[in-house]
């Protein structure tokens, strides 16, 4: 198998509520941060801090350069200024492995450096349309 390179990464978007199946290609630099909750199981008699994991918290970022004849820009505009989630899949190479979900798009942010594309900051984070969050 040996290791994977982010080139390789899929990330896809649809309409909320069903499998995203549009694959965007205007991305860059993706990141899928992933932890859990903590509940705090410590007790008397032992001075150590113990937790149990409890829910999965799950985001993910990227890049895209600002080019408004494409279409995944138009999406992802759209969806933030209507509030609109949209469903998204990150996988780590196609027919990978990653989070499938509907998100809300809670980041939509423009650089505009004067020697350099504009480029859009993009921060997405799971809701409920119609569908759970789920790792594939």
């Amino acid at each position: 198998m040996g290791a994977l390179v982010g080139l390789d990464a899929k990330l896809y978007r649809g309409a909320a509520g069903a499998p995203a199946t549009t694959e965007m290609i205007n991305v860059r630099n993706v990141k899928v941060p992933n932890e859990k909750s903590e509940a705090n199981i410590s007790r008397r008699g032992n001075r150590w801090y113990v937790v149990k994991g409890t829910r999965k918290k799950a985001s993910v970022t990227f890049e895209m350069i600002n080019d408004d004849t494409d279409p995944d820009v138009q999406a992802l505009a759209t969806a933030y200024f209507t509030d609109t989630p949209l469903a998204f899949k990150v996988l780590d190479k196609e027919s990978g492995h990653g989070l499938d979900a509907d998100f809300e798009i809670m980041k939509f942010e423009r650089s505009e450096d004067d020697e350099a594309e504009q480029i859009i900051s993009v921060d997405i984070k799971p809701t409920y349309v119609g569908r759970w969050p789920q790792w594939v």
